[in-house]
């Protein structure tokens, strides 16, 4: 979610977005509840689709299909007429997928070359970067006008090497302390942040996850930590524990990867950013 945020950020720099503030206007989801609102609704996770989306399961509007098994177009037409709820902070999986789709449909024909400027140019991956795609799927029985675009087949989930991903932690933290245009992106979407529900450090199982010690989250990012709060830190937060920890004023970097979600977070992220030492 964190990296699509950040193609976001080259998005906005690259004048293919205006903004975080930019208004949805997209015609494959105009009579859904995302049209109208502003982009840093969804970046923020408060974009009132709580009503839409099983917390759990993350099928939408109660269909017995995961939503990645559905093209964006199907999931579109069951979403017709619906309307925004709120704007509490609900993290979910499928608006991440909304956010995806949505810069490929502002990129429009440009939207390899966009990615092939962050990955190969800047970051400067050594292996090829992937994503899982969206099935292609009929809406009500027949082929909707968009079936089978990019915009309806582009997810948030990437797929990269531990040394790659790495490296996009480095152009991440390089970004926002050069105060580059994607620098600045960073930085709004720290300072615009919202309090997060997820913050229970003293819960009996919050070390098996980063997001448990942020107190803030804005645009896709963890902010805000136990013990660091008057510190420039972000986080990012992946399946099993393929997760990011930068500290912006000590030029430090943990990442991790796993296979499974059953460590001490703790003990190889937290201490690691806050003290500049690695567990004995």
């Amino acid at each position: 979610k964190s990296i699509t945020s950040y193609i976001v950020g080259h998005a906005i720099c690259d004048g293919y977005i205006s903004s975080m503030d930019e208004i949805i206007d997209w015609p494959m989801m105009s009579q859904t509840l995302y049209q109208g609102q502003p982009l840093r609704n969804l970046l923020n996770m408060s974009a009132g689709d709580k009503h839409t989306v099983d917390e759990v399961s993350t099928r939408v509007m109660g269909s017995a299909t995961h939503h990645r098994n559905m093209g964006l177009d199907t999931i579109a037409a069951s979403l017709k007429g619906v309307e925004k709820r709120g704007n509490e902070v609900f993290y979910n999986n499928f608006l991440a997928d909304v956010i995806a789709n949505y810069v490929v449909f502002r990129a429009g024909d440009n939207y390899d070359e966009l990615t092939r400027k962050i990955f190969q140019d800047k970051v400067k991956i050594k292996y090829p970067v992937s994503y899982q795609r969206h099935a292609a799927t009929l809406t009500n029985g027949k082929r909707s006008s968009y079936y089978g675009e990019l915009q309806t087949q582009s997810s948030y989930s990437y797929f990269m090497t531990r040394t790659d991903f790495l490296r996009v932690a480095e152009a991440m933290m390089k970004d926002y302390q050069n105060q580059t245009c994607v620098g600045l992106y960073l930085k709004e979407a720290q300072t615009q942040a919202k309090s997060w529900p997820g913050y229970r450090p003293n819960d009996d199982n919050a070390k098996l996850w980063i997001h448990t010690y942020a107190k803030r989250y804005g645009a896709q990012f963890y902010f805000d930590f136990r013990g660091m709060s008057d510190r420039n830190i972000m986080a990012t937060e992946g399946y099993n524990g393929q997760n990011m920890m930068i500290d912006m004023d000590n030029s430090r970097i943990v990442v991790t990867n796993s296979a499974a979600t059953a460590w001490d977070q703790r003990v190889f992220m937290l201490n690691v950013i806050k003290d500049g030492e690695l567990p004995k």
